[in-house]
């Protein structure tokens, strides 16, 4: 049987801060954009947590549950090189090393824990290492998959060290809510609650044809299985290379909107960040997808074929603009949207027999320069300068912090 580890450092953002300035220790700190206007709660500290204070938070708001908070302007290369340290330890214990996010990573030390003296020393020496290194926490999880694991994770914070064993199923987790398992959101969470299953012992309990009927076969397996404790095994370790299928970005606004200016600014940021994967990792593709979310947990999506490969942001924000405005139902208000490329090819720099198409590349290819070396977004569009991305939806994936390198 596999033994998968999860670990999930605790508040990282803001255990960084505190780390790196002493005189943040044991304060209510929240990591984010400052205090103008606009600014939200990227990272808090558990003493601010502990005044009710949470991600995605306004920071206005969090000023007012929390007077005396202290905010700190974030500094990503600061927490992408305390990733990649951290990483780099992992990999001193298995080779099998998945990076999840830029504070949380998958092993499996199904074939290197008794090297270690078993699963819990070798977790024990892992979060001894990274405290002593840093002065951090972490949340360790250890399980017979990532789905067990990660759980685990999450039974005891912060600091926690927890082995769920297959024998552990469903006893000992029969009342965890069913949405502290990963891959259940929270319109997951609503449907299965009025089918009056709220935790896991009762998804455990739940026929599979009931839940085939409610939610499809494939999803309704899905459940299933996670019911009864089983999910994935296999960790993609990082030295792995997989082709992408699609590249994409989504993100829920802070609010419903009827605002289309404003719905449309954010699509633009989104297609932007999608472009700029597409170009690092020598991408293109033809098939450019919207999707809207809607107050009354709907959703709506359509795409396009296009003749030619692109990856440039704007064009596929063109297109998706397009298909936006050709929507006939225009009433419901938005909460979510997301835009993604598919059908995608690898490494395709065909040169184009237009001169401005060709003076259009070396400009996205410089500005790319730019922005690797001083940072996300430090060159953008004005249009977009407005726009912001609150929380880690908003974020782009943990492969364009290199965090395998």
């Amino acid at each position: 049987m596999k033994t998968i580890l999860h670990l999930d450092m605790n508040a990282f953002f803001a255990s960084v801060e505190q780390a790196a300035n002493p005189a943040l220790k044991g304060k209510p700190i929240v990591v984010g954009g400052g205090i103008k206007k606009g600014s939200v709660v990227a990272a808090a500290s558990y003493e601010a947590k502990a005044f009710g204070i949470k991600n995605g938070m306004s920071t206005w708001e969090a000023k007012r549950l929390c007077p005396h908070l202290i905010t700190v302007i974030g500094d990503m290369a600061k927490y992408i090189y305390t990733s990649k340290i951290i990483t780099g330890m992992l990999r001193d214990y298995t080779d099998l090393v998945e990076i999840f996010s830029i504070d949380e990573a998958f092993m499996d030390i199904s074939k290197t824990k008794n090297n270690f003296g078993g699963e819990i020393k070798l977790a024990q020496e892992i979060k001894k290492r990274i405290k002593k290194r840093f002065g951090l926490t972490c949340n360790i999880g250890i399980g017979p998959n990532k789905l067990m694991a990660k759980l685990a994770g999450e039974l005891k914070k912060p600091d926690g060290l927890i082995i769920l064993k297959k024998e552990d199923i469903p006893e000992k987790i029969k009342d965890v809510a069913v949405k502290k398992l990963c891959g259940i959101g929270k319109k997951t969470e609503k449907y299965l609650a009025e089918l009056g299953v709220k935790t896991f012992g009762q998804l455990n309990k739940y026929p599979r044809e009931k839940l085939v009927k409610r939610f499809g076969l494939a999803y309704g397996e899905q459940l299933y299985q996670m019911g009864q404790g089983n999910g994935s095994s296999t960790v993609a370790p990082y030295y792995k290379e997989t082709h992408a299928k699609s590249m994409g970005h989504s993100y829920t606004l802070p609010k419903l909107t009827n605002d289309m200016d404003q719905v449309k600014g954010y699509l633009l940021r989104l297609s932007e960040q999608v472009g700029r994967r597409l170009r690092r990792d020598n991408y293109r593709g033809n098939v450019i997808h919207l999707s809207l979310g809607f107050g009354n947990y709907k959703f709506w999506g359509k795409q396009k074929k296009i003749e030619d490969y692109i990856n440039d942001g704007y064009r596929i924000f063109k297109l998706a603009e397009k298909t936006l405005d050709q929507r006939t139902t225009t009433d419901d208000q938005i909460r979510f949207v997301g835009v993604s490329v598919s059908n995608l090819i690898h490494n395709l720099d065909q040169i184009s027999i237009f001169e401005p198409d060709e003076n259009k590349k070396r400009l996205l290819k410089t500005i790319d320069k730019l922005n690797n070396r001083y940072g996300e977004f430090t060159i953008e569009r004005a249009s977009i300068m407005e726009t912001i991305l609150q929380g880690k939806t908003g974020m782009v994936s943990p492969k364009s912090y290199h965090l395998n390198e």
